[in-house]
């Protein structure tokens, strides 16, 4: 009977190691998660693992391959309770995957939100969010002499 299994791996490496299963003929899932982030002052669109250095494994219970995965590039070994195998429920792979399309989480703020600018000129000034201004600045509303004043700052500037 085949079961999930939880298996840890090298950091940053989900990628590499699942790939490595996957040309071994193990059945492997981890599921991804949708973010975008300033980097650098631009928006970034990026996938990372929703469990970072965990993969989910599906083996045979007697006769899988264990020691195959242990000495797969990129995996550190198995999740234990004790001297077994930590074994995952299947209707918990099972929501993972259906959600999985649906994860998405934005660092970026939206319109209304309420930043801090820290830059020369204004320095740990309170403004409000209003609109990207290309890739790499934002138009925020800052109250100048009570005054609502649209100032185009660089992303890299804006803290939430």
């Amino acid at each position: 009977m085949k079961s999930w299994y939880l298996v840890t791996c090298k950091p940053r490496q989900e990628e590499r190691a699942a790939t490595n299963l996957l040309n071994q003929g193990i059945e492997v899932f981890y599921p991804k998660l949708t973010t975008e982030k300033l980097i650098k002052g631009r928006r970034t669109v990026k996938q990372s693992a929703l469990f970072p250095s965990y993969l989910f494994i599906c083996l045979e219970s007697q006769n899988g391959n264990f020691s195959a995965v242990k000495n797969t590039r990129g995996i550190s070994g198995f999740v234990t309770y004790g001297a077994h195998y930590q074994v995952v429920p299947k209707g918990l792979i099972e929501q993972l995957k259906c959600e999985r399309t649906e994860l998405a989480e934005s660092t970026i703020p939206k319109a209304g939100d309420a930043v801090s600018v820290h830059n020369n000129t204004f320095n740990n000034v309170t403004a409000i969010y209003k609109e990207p201004d290309g890739d790499m600045r934002s138009i925020l509303l800052i109250n100048l002499l009570n005054q609502k004043v649209e100032v185009s700052v660089d992303n890299k500037d804006i803290r939430q």
